[in-house]
């Protein structure tokens, strides 16, 4: 999955805080991904950076998703 790099806080195993980091074009391009560019629907605290960095693909279940997964922007 292609990236694209923005300076946002990101959550993974733990919280990064202000960092470069590259989004993956999977959650710019999902219904699901809220504007602060750290959370979803399915992840309400924060986006884990496997996902949000594409090395992870979202169509997959992941912990805690909640059965949320990415779907594409209509």
């Amino acid at each position: 999955m292609k990236t694209k790099k923005v300076i946002i806080p990101a959550y993974g195993d733990e919280i990064i805080g202000d960092a470069r980091v590259e989004v993956s074009i999977q959650c710019l391009a999902c219904k699901h991904f809220h504007n602060d560019m750290t959370t979803c629907k399915a992840f309400s605290k924060g986006i884990p950076i496997k996902i949000l960095t594409g090395h992870w693909d979202h169509t997959r279940p992941f912990r805690n998703d909640n059965g949320i997964r990415f779907e594409r922007i209509v």
